[in-house]
């Protein structure tokens, strides 16, 4: 048998207008009744208010409270519906682990992360629109207590990446927590092509770089190996080259926007790459980053020599470099954000507060809080809170 109902349930729904919060809150307090748990939703002027409010020390009787919360209501002609619970008939707050999901993908979008979330047992608390350039984007804010959520995670990001809609899934905590740095990989992140590449070609060594990088993403090389033959079938390379292929590099869509945006803000950001520090140098001064750190080409009479000097920088070293920013600017680690592509970049973003899978390898799934395509550079933005109007505030701003 259940024990005294003394919990009150209460739904108010609609037309919206300034003053309904107050009004009701008023009643409650003249009445001494604490409120447990409140929700409010506005859909253009349509409102839907929820309260679950404790009784047990109410200065009047149950009934006199429901009768004034029910006769204000008709005041303002909306509709309230109540009803009594035992607090052993509601789950407690306590329960709950809340993670915000947002997709940049529509309908169809909203009815594949459905579909996945029924299958997996959990639960949609409550579903808001976000303006985004102009379309309309989702935030969802789910309870993932009692799942499988690594599970949920990957099979909502695998089905992002083959449906071809980006996708973010971030935990209510760290959701919430301002992000103060952003770490970006350089090669097919900030920029559309990868450096070696374009100075192999400059060499006449384009598939022999090819293949040596194909053998490593296979398993047969580790990094620092591939990169140190890479390396040296660029011997004799000219730094007068070098600069050639600086001006062959293409920024990918949305790059100057975010970081403009972003240090208008306020933001640290920083370049963290296992390419080649003449190149990120380079980035550092055409987008003014913060820092740059990457691997030494050795140059000896303007000349690649085809060795590197000092430590190299591989994905133990590029978690380590953004540990030791963060910890230099006085900035927790749940406080950044890092966005990658590869393999070497999954230490990275799996210490950070927020991470990214740009235009990524599968294997980044594993870790990565976000997964975007191609074109979501600027989605970037959204998932950090920055909004419409501060992004046309930064543009405004850049423009004077």
């Amino acid at each position: 048998m259940h024990s005294d109902k003394s919990l009150l349930m209460v739904t108010i729904s609609g037309k919206d207008r300034p003053g309904i919060s107050a009004s009701f809150s008023q009643i409650l307090l003249h009445h001494g009744v604490e409120i447990i748990d409140i929700e409010q939703a506005s859909l253009q002027d349509l409102l839907g208010l929820y309260m679950l409010l404790d009784l047990n020390r109410a200065s009047q009787s149950k009934d006199s409270v429901i009768k004034d919360l029910l006769y204000e209501a008709s005041q303002m002609d909306l509709h309230l519906n109540f009803r009594l619970y035992a607090p052993e008939e509601v789950s407690s707050l306590t329960g709950r682990n809340l993670s915000v999901l947002t997709h940049f993908g529509g309908t169809a979008a909203l009815a594949s992360i459905a579909r996945i979330l029924s299958e997996e047992k959990v639960n949609i608390e409550m579903i808001s629109s976000i303006d985004h350039n102009g379309e309309l984007a989702m935030e969802l804010t789910i309870n993932v207590k009692g799942v499988h959520a690594s599970r949920v995670r990957k099979r909502l990001l695998g089905e992002s990446r083959q449906k071809g809609f980006d996708l973010a899934l971030q935990s209510m905590v760290a959701f919430r927590k301002n992000k103060r740095l952003v770490c970006f990989d350089m090669d097919s992140t900030l920029i559309q092509q990868e450096i070696i590449n374009l100075l192999a070609d400059r060499r006449g060594v384009r598939r022999e770089v090819a293949r040596i990088t194909e053998k490593a993403m296979r398993g047969d090389f580790d990094f620092e190996e591939s990169l140190l033959q890479r390396v040296a079938m660029l011997k004799g390379l000219s730094v007068e080259e070098m600069r050639s292929v600086c001006d062959e590099v293409e920024l990918n869509p949305g790059v100057k926007q975010v970081i403009r945006t972003l240090k208008w803000m306020g933001y640290k950001l920083a370049v963290v790459s296992g390419g080649f520090q003449f190149f990120t140098d380079h980035l550092k001064e055409r987008l003014d980053l913060d820092f740059a750190f990457a691997n030494r080409l050795q140059i000896k009479d303007q000349k690649v020599t085809g060795k590197l000097e000092g430590d190299i920088v591989d994905d133990t070293a590029k978690a380590r470099i953004v540990s030791r920013i963060a910890c230099e600017e006085g900035i927790q680690m749940d406080q950044v954000a890092c966005v990658g592509d590869g393999a070497n970049d999954v230490l990275m973003l799996g210490q950070a507060g927020l991470s990214i899978a740009y235009n990524a390898k599968k294997r980044l799934d594993d870790v990565a809080d976000a997964a975007l395509g191609a074109s979501g550079m600027t989605n970037i933005l959204h998932l950090l809170g920055i909004n419409e109007t501060d992004i046309e505030a930064a543009n405004r701003d850049q423009d004077c």
